[in-house]
């Protein structure tokens, strides 16, 4: 992230798109151990946990992972950098929801993560990731720029109420999107404002990628319901193996 962004605010605001934790639900049947890539405060990672797997879960945001430590499930969490991550352990199914590799702001860093992922993959594993369908607006004939700025939603973060506003700036050629959120309480108060920077994938480049890190695609999916991706999916969804 560019900035802080306050963990209490993050959870309540990016709290996972409809169906994606019984996807990855159905993702790990039949896994015994689990490694998720930016898990945030866990909430994928201890729906894992009840099914009865060993899951650990890896996040660079110390305060996202205070959160999810304070749950007391049963996941390990630890802080790294998922790009250089080394455990020294291997998994069944390492995954990645909610557009983490959406993070990763350069395709050198995006290789970079899926390399260190395939590091962590049992021979026999499967990787899976996956966010939102970017290649429709990429080839839209539409200016790059900022948009305006819109009411988003309200959240709840720790008891204190707040409209949140979005505004987001597009860079078409680096396939960059910040997207700026503003955070006004409704109780009154100063407001917040934080950035969330992004780097979206096409489906274009998915082979590439994985090839560079060592992985070859299994399915690209276009929604949690698995049909597969086509152009009016809404999400990129990315099961890769070794090569």
């Amino acid at each position: 992230m560019a900035t802080p962004y306050p963990a209490a605010l993050h959870a309540a605001l990016h709290s996972g798109v409809p169906g994606d934790v019984d996807f990855y639900r159905r993702v790990c049947a039949g896994a015994t151990r689990v490694l998720e890539l930016g898990c945030g405060d866990g909430r994928v990672s201890r729906a894992l946990a009840d099914d009865g797997l060993t899951v650990v879960g890896v996040d660079l945001h110390e305060g996202l992972l205070a959160r999810a430590r304070d749950a007391g499930d049963a996941v390990r969490y630890v802080r790294a950098d998922i790009r250089t991550l080394d455990l020294g352990e291997t998994f069944d199914r390492v995954i990645a929801p909610f557009g983490t590799a959406y993070c990763m702001l350069s395709e050198h860093e995006l290789v970079a993560m899926l390399a260190r992922a395939a590091a962590h993959l049992a021979p026999s594993g499967l990787l899976t990731f996956d966010g939102y369908a970017a290649d429709a607006f990429h080839a839209d004939e539409g200016p790059d720029g900022p948009d305006e700025e819109g009411f988003l939603r309200r959240v709840v973060a720790d008891g204190q109420g707040y409209d949140v506003f979005e505004q987001s700036d597009w860079t078409r050629a680096s396939q960059r999107i910040d997207a700026h959120y503003r955070y006004v309480p409704e109780e009154g108060g100063a407001e917040i404002r934080t950035t969330l920077p992004q780097r979206y994938l096409l489906a274009t480049q998915v082979a590439s990628v994985l090839e560079r890190a060592g992985l070859e695609l299994v399915v690209l999916h276009g929604g949690f319901d698995q049909h597969a991706f086509d152009d009016e999916s809404e999400r990129l969804i990315v099961t890769a193996r070794h090569r």
